[in-house]
């Protein structure tokens, strides 16, 4: 009786050994591969789970490998398909494995700035008596050379390659369709070469009915446009790309990058019709006012510009230049401390800081005003707006190298060859010619002394250069002047030209060489532009 005990005891035993390494056979073999499968078939389950996450697609079911024997499994292939695995892990944490790359150097934005290009199409004029007249009526534009200078112009863009072209009004003649359909056509180029054109629509852009055009001996009326056709028209100069709009006129903000915006100030009065002066709506103020506040809190560097002028800059125009509502203007820009203002309208190259009263002493705070001179007249010269390495900006004319682009386009043309010298000689003509209808019965050598005179000082005064006063009025032309028309309005323009011309106006740097506002004066202002200190960071002048 014991011996059968035993041995069903024994039996038993053989039979519970026989399971446990039965089930551990199995377990085994489901926790090893089967063969070199991918880490991608065992992350999602096979083929059943990918037939389950492709909500019912069919699938083929792919042909597998035959189940692994034991010595098969303990080949390198295991350990190739973990170190498949961990490389995928890591690619999940590319952070911790990969530092970030380090941050690109701050590039500073780059203007060219010019205005009062009046552009004027060849198909506008065919060259005869009334085409002729106009230019001879004109202000010295080379209205016949429109087309040529802006080719050489914006060819000078695109090799520049500013962060932006700003054109600040007066881009067409008189509002003719014509002529602004052909000007944004010949700007889209720039577009296209990657660079930002940026407009603002002056007195002689919308609703002026001195549209025309010049066929044989007449003056003909043309199509003009309207303040709509004008975004119409130039709606990727600026418009598209706004940060802001203000919905009563065609002012805009537009973001040069985080650290600097341009405030793009419509001062035009042409709804219902076109005047000659400029006027900021109350509503353009506060939306203007809104946007420069949000400038302050976001630490952004504003510059404002309008075709229009800010400042009574010249004594020889003193109407119809700067803005009707100037006061209101100065006073809002100089709420923010702004230290810039850019405008044209004037044809003459001018820079002058604002002061509050007479005798206010040199380094006061005062909003700059720099009108570029027209691009349209000799010497046909725009403005470089660069901001420095050490967080100054600077301001520089230049003038269209017409000769350089007519020599590179294989031109023949004479006049074009020698553009500089020829535009020159041209104004000093037109002047001289309109001159001598004023000038007359004094002998053909008076006459033209007198005319000479006048057309040199008139050359210069609209190209801002300084001009020696006594130089000039030791000339014989000018004594002839003082001798024998002493109170005409010309020799008044004369002498206005001349007071106005004590220094050069063809660059300028902020902050300027006397010291802008510095430390305890300035209520703790960094004295680079008058921003208050950020640490060193050139953030702006609206922090």
């Amino acid at each position: 009786m014991k011996r059968k005990t035993w041995m069903i005891s024994a039996l038993m035993y053989a039979m519970v050994f026989m399971a446990c390494f039965g089930v551990l056979h199995v377990l085994k073999t489901l926790m090893e591969p089967s063969g070199p499968v991918s880490v991608e078939s065992r992350e999602s389950g096979g083929p059943e789970g990918t037939r389950e996450a492709k909500t019912g697609e069919e699938w083929e079911e792919p042909a597998g490998p035959e189940l692994a024997t034991d010595s098969q499994a303990q080949e390198p292939q295991d350990e190739v398909i973990r170190q498949e695995g961990y490389k995928e892990w890591k690619k999940k944490f590319t952070g911790m494995w990969n530092p970030p790359a380090p941050e690109e150097p701050y590039i500073p934005p780059k203007l060219i700035m010019a205005t009062d290009l009046h552009y004027q199409s060849a198909l506008a004029g065919d060259g005869g008596e009334a085409f002729r007249l106009f230019v001879e009526r004109s202000d010295g534009k080379v209205v016949q050379y429109l087309p040529e200078l802006l080719e050489a112009f914006l060819d000078e863009v695109i090799e520049e390659r500013p962060s932006a072209l700003v054109l600040s009004g007066d881009i067409t003649m008189n509002v003719e369709r014509l002529n602004h359909e052909e000007l944004a056509a010949r700007l889209k180029r720039v577009q296209d070469a990657g660079i930002q054109v940026l407009v603002i629509p002056g007195n002689h852009d919308i609703n002026n009915h001195d549209a025309a055009v010049y066929y044989g001996d007449r003056k003909e009326p043309a199509p003009y446009i309207d303040g709509p056709e004008f975004h119409e028209i130039y709606h990727e100069c600026g418009y598209d790309q706004a940060l802001s709009r203000d919905s009563s006129s065609l002012s805009y903000v537009y973001a040069l990058d985080d650290r600097n915006w341009l405030l793009m100030l419509d001062s035009c009065q042409s709804e219902p019709d076109n005047k000659v002066e400029g006027r900021l709506k109350d509503s353009t103020m506060a939306c203007a006012d809104e946007q420069l506040a949000r400038a302050k809190e976001d630490g952004v560097f504003v510059i404002p510009l309008a075709h229009h002028n800010l400042l009574a800059q010249s004594r020889m125009y003193t109407t119809q230049c700067a803005m009707d509502n100037d006061g209101g203007v100065i006073s809002l820009l100089q709420k923010y401390e702004l230290p810039l203002f850019f405008s044209g309208h004037l044809h003459v190259q001018r820079i002058r800081k604002h002061k509050s009263e007479p005798g206010v002493p040199e380094g006061s705070y005062g909003i700059q005003e720099i009108v570029t001179d027209a691009l349209s007249i000799p010497p046909c010269q725009y403005g470089e707006v660069l901001w420095e390495e050490d967080g100054s900006i600077s301001y520089a004319t230049r003038a269209v190298d017409v000769s350089a682009w007519a020599r590179n386009n294989g031109s023949a043309n004479p006049d074009l060859l020698d553009f500089e010298d020829w535009s020159c000689r041209y104004i000093q003509k037109l002047i001289r010619d309109q001159i001598r209808g004023v000038v007359k019965n004094l002998g053909a050598d008076v006459e033209h002394s007198m005319a000479a005179t006048y057309a040199g000082v008139y050359i210069d005064y609209y190209a801002g250069r300084e001009i020696d006063v006594k130089g000039i009025k030791s000339t014989k032309g000018y004594r002839f002047w003082e001798r024998n028309m002493p109170d005409s309005y010309l020799i008044r323009e004369l002498d206005a030209m001349i007071a106005d011309s004590d220094r050069d106006n063809n660059y300028f740097l902020l902050p300027e060489e006397e010291g802008w506002r510095t430390g305890d004066e300035a209520g703790g202002m960094d004295g680079r532009f008058g921003a208050k200190s950020t640490g060193g960071k050139p953030s702006g002048m609206l922090q």
